[in-house]
Order: structure tokens, then sequence, then C-alpha cells
């Protein structure tokens, strides 16, 4: 039940940018602007710093363990079964209801450009997906690449056309909401780029992890960080951010303000293009973190089952497909959105206690051969102490959705260890029959 090797750092790299600037640039940057006003670029640089904390802390760990799972298989290695368990339910359900609001605002996208239902198309989108994933990682891969440097170029456009028509009055006042609005956005901000922890889910298809996943890790968020400024900083510039933080669609609202009406179907073909990215992205790690549970028994076994043509885990697509699809029809972007911040924040929590663990438990020779964090304890511990603090604007509805998740995945591991014990007594039993 193991993995082929067979991406490297720009198919690493683009995996990490291809989950962070489809979603958050096209679909939360609204949200975030709607809390925060044009302080919103503040809450994406602390959200981004967090990102690098963290990010560097998963480097370490991807390089002393490099399987498919991140965090789950970090804290169940480090505080065993049950631990584990809570953080891989709690990092697969928040990439699940994080898939939820993708595939919508996908079919936003494509609603405004073309008139087909939104739902249907994301329903549709999530299929075609998981089919290529069955197909194979690496042309996935190749694919991911591809898409990720035609999103750069047009944003990159998209800052150099709108710069020129920007009105700084729109940037008063900057913080029209004070530090609380700030912090909300910055939880928001925190959900856009975290999809850089995809490299991490998929570590044990990355070849030399220990220099591939960190280098890939710092490189994609960097690159996000700047197309996000450059981007909420024209569109708060050319229209008043309460109607771009209102819109369900406000990249294209923005662009139509310098472009004129091919503004809004350009971008959107772009958005409607760069999505599947993102997608792609959590269809990978959503697969791999249930193989990952599979393998180790938190999941049925045949989940852990790879193609011997394909070498994917396809009853492990197949399932984290059919789940997204059901959080796509039922859920809305709002609860998704907090729903994803509190199970996210959890997870984080618990992996840089795993950190704590695993670096007191390292010898010598795994300094030697790992990646190891620089600055020990400061980064971890400024690490840990932000994500307690983004527990503040979750809410009710994200720790209520949260709690709710988890108790399904108690449920599971409280059956599956009752079971054991049963097929012991019989065993047991048996023997002493036969005896």
């Amino acid at each position: 039940m193991q993995l082929r090797r067979t991406l490297g750092w720009k198919e690493a790299t683009s995996l990490g940018i291809g989950a962070m600037v489809g979603a958050g640039i096209f679909v939360l940057s609204g949200v975030a602007t709607g809390k925060a006003g044009p302080a919103v670029m503040v809450s994406f640089i602390l959200a981004s710093l967090l990102a690098i904390l963290l990010g560097l802390c998963y480097g370490e760990l991807a390089s002393r363990y490099p399987r498919a799972g991140g965090s789950y298989e970090y804290a169940r290695e480090t505080m065993g079964g049950f631990i584990g368990t809570i953080v891989g339910w709690a990092y697969w359900g928040a990439w699940l209801a994080a898939s939820s609001f993708v595939s919508q605002g996908f079919g936003h996208y494509l609603n405004a450009l073309t008139g087909a239902p939104p739902k249907l198309s994301a329903v549709l989108l999530l299929i075609g997906l998981g089919m290529l994933n069955i197909v194979g990682i690496k042309f996935s891969g190749k694919l991911q690449v591809g898409i990720v440097c035609t999103v750069i170029a047009v944003l990159i456009g998209f800052f150099i056309f709108g710069f020129k028509n920007v009105n700084f009055s729109y940037y008063q006042p900057f913080s029209p909401n004070g530090f609380s609005g700030i912090l909300e956005a910055t939880l928001v901000g925190f959900l856009s780029i975290v999809g850089w922890d995809a490299i991490v889910a998929s570590g044990e298809e990355i070849r030399n992890p220990k220099k591939v996943i960190p280098l890939a890790i710092i490189t994609s968020i960097m690159v996000v960080l700047f197309l996000y400024l450059g981007l909420l900083f024209v569109s708060i510039g050319v229209i008043p951010w309460q109607e771009f933080g209102a819109s369900e669609v406000p990249v294209a609202l923005a662009s139509q303000q310098f472009l004129g009406d091919l503004g809004p179907i350009f971008i959107s073909l772009i958005i409607v293009l760069a999505l599947p990215a993102t997608c792609n992205a959590f269809i990978i790690t959503i697969s791999r973190t249930a193989f990952a549970m599979g393998r180790n028994g938190l999941l049925p076994k045949k989940i852990a089952y790879i193609h011997p043509r394909f070498q994917t885990p396809i009853w492990a697509i197949t399932l984290g497909v059919g789940i997204q699809i059901a959080f796509t029809l039922i859920s809305s972007i709002n609860i998704a959105v907090t729903a994803t911040g509190f199970l996210y924040l959890l997870t984080f929590i618990f992996t840089i206690i795993a950190f704590f663990i695993s670096r007191k438990r390292a010898t010598i020779k795994d300094k030697e051969a790992q990646f190891y964090v620089p600055f020990y304890p400061f980064i971890p511990i400024s690490a840990l102490l932000i994500c307690l603090g983004l527990l503040i604007p979750v809410g009710k509805s994200g720790f209520l959705t949260g709690l709710l998740w988890l108790s399904f995945g108690i449920g599971i591991y409280l059956l599956r260890l009752r079971v054991i014990t049963n097929t012991e007594k019989v065993n047991l039993s048996n023997q002493a029959t036969n005896s």
C-alpha cells in the first residue's frame, strides 16, 4: 500500500499555488474585504506570515515522515491512534468543507459567463476531476503546472492594466471595522492560502522530500501573497470596498471598471480555468488523507487499495469526490468557511504539538538527514499562539459544525475499536477450544 514518487519541485509548487490561487483570490477575496475594508491587505499579510511559520514546521515533519496523510500521519506517529483519528478527521473535514465553496465558486462564475446551472456545473467538475485523478497524478500534475502558469500571467496583467485606474480615495477610511474586522478577515485570508498543505499531504509522491517539500511550500506561499496583494490593491482602488465585498463574482466586477464589458467575460473565463486547478489540488489532498486513514485501519482497508495499472488510490478518490459532491449540494459558502476555519485551526494546533514531540525524539542522525526549522522554538511557538488567537473569530456556527463532524469521526473510531476487541476475543476463544 505505497504510492510512487513522481512529483518534482515544479509539480509540487504548482499543486500548492493551484490550491491557493483559485478559491481565495476569486471566491474569498470579496468575503474578506467585506469584513476588513481596505485593511484586508494587512489581514492577508498576517495570514501569510502564519502560513510561512506553519509551513516551516510542516516541512520538518514531512521530511521526517514523508508519507501520505499530512497532519493525520504526524499526529498518529507522535500521539497515537485516538489523537491521530481526531486530527485526521478534522483535516479531512476541513478540506471537504473547503472544496464545497471552491466548486460553488466555479459554478457561480460559469453561470455568470454562460448561464449554466451553478450546482450542476460544480458537480460535473468534481466528477471530471475525480476521473482525471484516477487515471494518474503525474498527468494531473502536469496539467496543474500549465493552468497555474496561465493564471499567474493573467493576474499580473490584471495588476498592470488596473493600476493606472486606481482611485486612492477608495482606501479611506483604511480600517472601517477596526481590529476585529482585520482579525475576522485574517481568518478568511488564512483559509484562502492554506492550500500549501496539499504539498505535504502528497509527501509520499514527491521526489527528494527533504529539499522539495520545504522549498515548494515557501515558494507557493510567497507567490500567492504577492498575487493577492496586487489583486486586492487594484480591486479596492477601482470600486468601493462595500460593493466588492458584497459581490458573488468580485474579481469580475472589479475588472469591469477598467476593462469595460469585456472585462468580466475575460476574467470569468480565466477563473473558470483556474478553479478546476484548485479543486484538483483539493481532490488529491482529500483522497490521500483517506488513503492514509484506510491504510492504518481508521477507514475500511479497501480505501487504501491502489490500482495496479494507474497506481492511484481509486476508492479513496471515489469516496472523497462523493462526499465533496454532497457538501457542494447542501452547504452554503458562509457555513463552509466557518466550519473549515475551526477544523483547520484544530488540525494545525495538534500538528504543532506533534512537531514539539517529534523534535524531542529526533536524533543527531535525523538532524543531518532531514530539514530542520530555524530559530527553534520561536517559530513553532509563534505559529501556535496565532492559531489559538484565530479561534476567536470562528464563531458559534463554526464550532458547532466542526464539533458535529468530529463526533462522527470519534464514533467511527470507537466502533472500530469495539469490532477489533470482539474479533480478538473470538480468536482467543477459538484457540482455547482447539487446545
